[in-house]
């Protein structure tokens, strides 16, 4: 009589080829699910109402269409005002900090390659004054891990009635600067200073996995308030060891924006939340 099961030889048969196709290397840019950050700055002089109206009207609904079958997640934060001090020394932006979760680095650029929606933005309802005319905003990307690269603290930020301030630093070194040079010096100096800092709940460093990000480094930094950011980096007493191309904290070029923990929206499932 035929079993009608597996037998014990044949199921460690089974499992072994799984472990083989298991131990296949995976290519240098298989980092798992990623997320592209989309920082939208709103310029000056602009109306953030006619932004939203615009965003959440017509374009992320375009994109979700044109998009949907490779997105997992399209979440979008409304930014804090930035403080006129936060904005002169870190160039801390106003407007919205999107953020697009997909399975991998090559569902994104399998998205990107969408024929059907024309690859651009020229498919796409433009902002008020055109794409090309655009003085509502600006937008810059990084496409970088789910998961930091590595997390230099991790405190408990359990729920509580305000909000926690996440403060999202896009980095780019000096070009003269090596990467690698650039990341040791981070790794070894700026990070154990950066832990230092009074009131810090979590920090964590990304590495972007797309050759379209501008900024090729992301800092995230989480804190109770923007009183906790302030003394921690804008307090005159607190210095930063310079690397050896020398400048001031955090010695890159920067654009960075002040958000909560908590989307305001939900592309995905039709959320809209107070942040």
């Amino acid at each position: 009589m035929m079993a009608d099961h597996l037998s014990r030889r044949q199921a460690m048969a089974g499992g072994a080829a799984v472990l083989a196709a298991l131990a296949v290397p995976q290519p240098a840019f298989a980092t798992g699910a990623i997320k592209h950050y989309i920082l939208i700055e709103l310029m000056p002089g602009a109306d953030q109402l006619a932004l939203d109206r615009w965003y959440m009207t017509f374009h992320a609904p375009q994109v979700r269409r044109a998009y949907q079958a490779w997105q997992r997640d399209y979440l979008s934060f409304r930014a804090y005002l930035p403080p006129e001090e936060a904005v002169r020394r870190f160039h801390v932006a106003f407007g919205r900090m999107t953020e697009i979760h997909f399975d991998s680095i090559d569902d994104f650029r399998e998205s990107r390659r969408n024929g059907l929606y024309g690859g651009d933005l020229a498919s796409f309802t433009p902002p008020p004054g055109g794409w090309a005319g655009n003085r509502l905003f600006r937008s810059t990307t990084a496409t970088i891990p789910v998961n930091p690269d590595t997390l230099y603290l991790s405190k408990p930020t359990p729920p509580r009635d305000m909000p926690y301030l996440r403060w999202i630093v896009f980095l780019r070194y000096p070009t003269n600067v090596p990467t690698a040079d650039a990341d040791a010096w981070f790794d070894k100096v700026a990070a154990p200073e950066i832990v230092a800092r009074p009131g810090l709940r979590r920090f964590g460093l990304y590495r972007a996995v797309s050759e379209r990000s501008e900024y090729p480094r992301v800092m995230e930094l989480w804190f109770d308030s923007y009183a906790d950011w302030r003394a921690a980096f804008l307090d005159p007493e607190l210095r930063f060891t310079p690397p050896p191309w020398g400048g001031a904290f955090p010695f890159a070029d920067t654009l960075s924006m002040f958000v909560g923990e908590n989307p305001d929206i939900d592309f995905i499932h039709d959320d809209r939340v107070v942040p």
